[in-house]
């Protein structure tokens, strides 16, 4: 077996073999460098072994660290948590077989008597999102539907607590939040999703998951100065600061929903009124009905 073979199928079980020999080529290369450097610097006197020596030991150790710290920040030879996460489902495939009872998402519907669907609000932090979710989760209480708010901090305190704030975390956020979804809406459960979700492309991809036809996207927004007023959080003065990396609307961008089914305005109208407009597109698409103080709501498959 020749060498280069033996590379190649190392490089197949582990990408992580390229990014080791690049740093072993490129640190040799920086040491032979100081090295020619300091016998060049330094003249013929005595000693000039001992001090070649002991400048080379401090300066390479310095070079290495600063190398190190270089490398830390490269991404080459390293798998993306989503080619790990593909990797993982391709290997699983064959071993898993979809589940499904004997009591479907219809008639879990029909004995809960409304129909399940996902409400999905986006907007910047501090645009009243999670306020307006209470407001919608007590109404449908009240109104005997069954509901529940899933937070963006509370499933980062949890299922998503080890995921950051970096741009392929925040989509795995959102993927695992619209799995989760997904779930409550088959057990016939409303859903009041709270989330920035500030990328087009993962809250239309957490639409997928859940279902087009069970997703109402909902545009909480409110400008940048308005939500720097109301962030009692102090999250936007942080990111000011860089204490806070990657926050939405400082240092990352947020990315406005392109053809809503809700556009709510929360600069000029109260979180009641938001909340009120939502249940009134619901009730105008017969989405939910109430009458009497009966429940009434229409079911569709």
């Amino acid at each position: 077996m020749m060498i280069t073979d033996i590379f190649i199928r190392l490089f197949e079980k582990d990408p992580t073999v390229k990014r080791h020999l690049l740093k072993t080529v490129s640190w040799r290369i920086v040491g032979s460098i100081d090295t020619v450097l300091l016998g060049w610097l330094i003249t013929g006197k005595i000693g000039v072994g001992a001090k070649i020596g002991g400048l080379e030991l401090f300066t390479k150790m310095v070079l290495y660290f600063l190398h190190e710290r270089a490398w830390h920040r490269i991404n080459f030879g390293i798998p993306t948590r989503n080619k790990i996460a593909e990797k993982v489902r391709q290997a699983n495939a064959l071993n898993l077989f979809k589940h499904t009872g004997k009591v479907s998402r219809l008639q879990r519907e029909e004995k809960n008597r409304q129909k399940a669907f996902t409400i999905w609000l986006t907007g910047l932090s501090a645009s009243g999102k999670s306020s307006i979710a209470e407001e919608l989760d007590k109404w449908f209480f009240e109104n005997g539907y069954s509901s529940y708010v899933i937070d963006g901090d509370n499933t980062r305190l949890g299922i998503n607590s080890d995921l950051s704030f970096t741009k392929e975390d925040r989509s795995e956020n959102i993927r695992r939040v619209a799995e989760i979804c997904k779930l409550f809406n088959d057990s016939g459960t409303i859903v009041i999703a709270s989330f920035i979700s500030p990328f087009e492309e993962d809250r239309n991809r957490a639409a997928t998951i859940i279902g087009i036809d069970s997703v109402i996207e909902t545009f909480v927004d409110a400008s940048l100065e308005t939500c720097k007023v109301r962030d009692v959080k102090g999250l936007y003065k942080l990111a000011a600061e860089g204490k806070l990396k990657n926050f939405t609307g400082v240092d990352s961008p947020y990315e406005r929903p392109s053809a809503p089914a809700i556009h709510l305005h929360t600069d000029s109208k109260s979180v009641k009124k938001c909340a009120d407009e939502i249940i009134g597109y619901l009730k105008s698409r017969a989405i939910i009905s109430v009458s009497s103080g009966m429940l009434i709501p229409e079911i569709s498959e």
